[in-house]
């Protein structure tokens, strides 16, 4: 039983075809490459668009 193929598994069931969670990655590295900045710039942009909905 352990020579089954996962990939064929993973499209027949609904449930397995969703993407998996998104690898975690530490705060130095996130600075480090960049992703910490485009998430503040992102964070920013949708509380400037929310501010503006309301006001």
């Amino acid at each position: 039983m352990a020579n089954i193929a996962k990939w064929n598994i993973r499209l027949r069931h609904e449930w397995l075809q969703s993407p998996l969670k998104k690898k975690r990655i530490k705060k130095s590295e996130k600075v480090r490459i960049g992703l910490f900045d485009a998430e503040q710039r992102k964070i920013a942009k949708t509380d400037a668009s929310a501010d503006k909905a309301q006001g």
